[in-house]
């Protein structure tokens, strides 16, 4: 690999502190930073202008320990006295006075994922946690040698505490542990902890003693691959970049390196005049941020996309093109390279030259990753014949180990989900039901779910759920609204969006076709409630739509709340309508002793037998039915003059006031008098025995 030049111009620096900047972070969602410091104070920060927006004070000591709860509401930082102090996240303002936590200095702290816990590390050996409604102590604390740091995984499931002899990991819950292991050798001391935004992986950073950067598996606790090393003096602090592809780290030998997660190579470094020792990433992951004794913080800027596979991640296919272009250049034999533009060229539906470059990496080498790619290129100019050929002949090389290693280097090598002998059937399946060869697809998807053993159910089931997503969307775009209610319905209940992880598990299949896993189920969610609305079906529509806001987390529905508001008064509107026409449940579909009438209005307004009005509520419906049957609702004006028949594609815009739902059927004036006749007969004489 070729010797990395140190940058040492970063982009712009924020001063304003009289002392060492010890740590640093920033808010989700927001252009601004908090800084703490030796000069007793923290400081908020437009990250734009560069402007302090609030000078915090009320420490009497050093501040060490800095932390932003996930929503960016609160604030806490704590001191080399003991004492720890809550801030509000947006104004700066203290939320507590000074707490006296611990009885020696304090050196990191960490919110719980959902913000209502506060876990704080000390030199007393204690990490204690609090409340963050009421400020006291929540439950024991745990015991342990001097803490150097504290971090919770994303789930919340484990707490890691470096110390100085060991990582130790709890159960926050419990306060069980369930792990301890001598992390770095020589009794190097364990300085920094940071978690994999997928929470599958854990850094770690040592002293002087061992400065390098260890990578452990929550699943076993062992260590993965070899470790990281560039670094020659002790590691402050790392930090993982927001889509969990880079790694910061802050060192006394005046660096910040940038590290590719995937290949755990260094790819920047950023050189500083003084020490930094604290390191974080901006929230758009473009620029890294660290603090030093130079009582300033640097602002540096992640030049570029650093490999394919990154840009494929972030959509910027044309980057990704050029960097393969790049490698091909180079060595003009790199049938890999080739392959691997092939596939992102048929990202761009560039179908041609994807077919091109397919054909040129099989005819240097052939190898598993032409065929494929070979097999996608076919597909998308519509030669399914050729297409299976191509997939068939890429089978015969899934077992041939020595092309394994050159496989696609655009998927993350090591942590594949599908065994490298089912991926060109999962390849032949996507391309099949882009070439709209839809019921085949699916069929192959779950044929291969329950006929190989070493098959990987969900990743078959997300497959098949974001086919079926697909389905839905066509059915939608065609009027079958019905249709799509029904895909839609079976991708919900699939399951296989339930991990909120799961567009990092299955973000290969983000690289290489470009899907949206991250926000899929809300959307399926969204289409399915207005597929329902599409359909007439207003009842189920909402219950759709409870059913959505009830299953989503905290946060999608925060997003969706504009759009949840503005859909129920869409149902609302049609409900009306319904109710205008019906004016109440027609008697005798309850089995309740009435004579049962042919229901016209199936598929438009059909109530699930739980939604069903009670008996005793019946006769106050029939008042307002017999109200309905025989006078003309004051707002809605007199039918329009027949014209052209109207369309027979039912959306929402059909719902307009004052038009009743079944005049989009050229019959449907004749049923509606119909049914207005055998109702009124029905009311009538209900309500003179009554």
């Amino acid at each position: 690999m070729s010797k990395v030049i140190p940058n040492i111009t970063p982009t712009q620096t924020f001063e304003g502190h009289e002392d060492d900047v010890t740590a640093v972070a920033v808010f989700p969602g927001r252009q601004q930073m908090v800084t703490a410091s030796d000069d007793y104070t923290l400081r908020l920060w437009d990250l734009k202008t560069g402007v302090v927006l609030k000078k915090m004070e009320g420490h009497s000591n050093w501040v060490r320990g800095l932390a932003v709860s996930r929503d960016g509401q609160i604030i806490a930082s704590g001191d080399w006295s003991g004492e720890i102090i809550a801030w509000h996240g947006e104004t700066g303002e203290s939320l507590t006075q000074p707490i006296k936590a611990h009885s020696e200095r304090i050196f990191s702290l960490d919110f719980s994922p959902d913000g209502t816990v506060l876990a704080t590390g000390s030199w007393d050996d204690t990490v204690k946690f609090w409340c963050t409604k009421t400020w006291q102590m929540h439950r024991e604390p745990i015991e342990c040698a001097h803490v150097r740091c504290v971090r919770y995984s994303p789930s919340g499931e484990h707490l890691a505490v470096a110390t100085n002899t060991n990582i130790q990991i709890f159960n926050p819950g419990t306060r069980e542990r369930v792990a301890s292991f001598e992390a770095h050798t020589g009794g190097a001391y364990n300085l920094s902890l940071a978690w994999t935004p997928d929470g599958t992986r854990l850094l770690s950073a040592g002293d002087n003693d061992d400065p390098t950067i260890r990578e452990w598996d929550p699943l076993t606790w062992k260590q993965v691959g070899h470790p990281w090393e560039g670094h020659t003096s002790i590691i402050y602090a790392i930090a993982i970049h927001p889509a969990g592809i880079l790694v910061a780290s802050a060192s006394h030998d005046n660096h910040v390196r940038l590290w590719r997660l995937s290949d755990r190579r260094t790819i920047a470094i950023f050189q500083q005049s003084y020490t930094p020792t604290c390191v974080t990433f901006s929230v758009d992951g473009k620029h890294i941020l660290s603090g030093g004794p130079d009582n300033k913080i640097s602002e540096w800027a992640i030049m570029a996309i650093t490999t394919a596979r990154d840009a494929c991640i972030v959509g910027d296919l044309s980057t990704a093109e050029d960097l393969l272009t790049q490698d091909i250049h180079t060595d003009a034999n790199d049938y890999t390279s080739y392959a691997h533009r092939s596939f992102v060229l048929a990202r761009k539906h560039d179908w041609d030259h994807a077919l091109d470059d397919a054909i040129k990496s099989i005819s240097i080498q052939p190898s598993l990753t032409g065929y494929i790619s070979k097999g996608i290129a076919l597909c998308g100019q519509g030669h399914v014949r050729e297409a299976r050929i191509a997939f068939d002949v890429a089978s015969m090389f899934t077992n041939q180990d020595s092309n394994i290693n050159h496989f696609l280097l655009l998927i993350r090598v090591g942590r594949i989900r599908f065994s490298y002998s089912l991926l060109h059937f999962i390849f032949q399946a996507i391309a099949l039901f882009n070439a709209d060869q839809h019921e085949e697809a699916i069929l192959l998807i779950k044929e291969l779910a329950t006929a190989c053993p070493n098959a990987d159910p969900l990743g078959c089931r997300v497959v098949e759920t974001y086919l079926r997503v697909q389905l839905g969307t066509k059915a939608s775009d065609g009027a079958r609204h019905d249709e799509a209610a029904d895909h839609f319905t079976a991708a919900v209940n699939s399951g296989a969006f339930s991990s909120k992880t799961i567009h990092l598990i299955y973000e290969d299949l983000i690289v290489l076709f470009g899907w949206d896993l991250e926000f899929l189920l809300l959307t399926t969610h969204q289409k399915r409630c207005q597929a329902f609305l599409s359909a007439g079906k207003a009842d189920e529509a909402l219950e759709a739509h409870k059913y959505m806001m009830d299953t989503i987390d905290e946060t999608a529905r925060a997003s969706c709340l504009d759009w949840s508001s503005e859909f129920k008064e869409r149902c609302s509107v049609l409900a009306s309508h319904d109710d205008r026409i019906l004016g109440a449940e027609i008697p005798g579909q309850d089995q309740d002793g009435y004579d049962t009438e042919p229901n016209f209005f199936h598929g438009m307004h059909q109530h699930s037998q739980m939604h069903r009005s009670r008996p005793q509520q019946r006769h106050g419906r029939l008042k307002r039915l017999r109200l309905a049957m025989t006078r003309t609702s004051r707002s809605a004006p007199p039918p329009a003059p027949p014209t052209t028949p109207p369309p027979s594609k039912l959306t929402y815009d059909t719902y307009s006031p004052g038009r009743p739902i079944m005049q989009r059927h050229p019959s449907s004036m004749f049923l509606l008098r119909r049914v207005k006749s055998v109702m009124l007969q029905r009311v009538l004489k209900m309500s003179t025995t009554t």
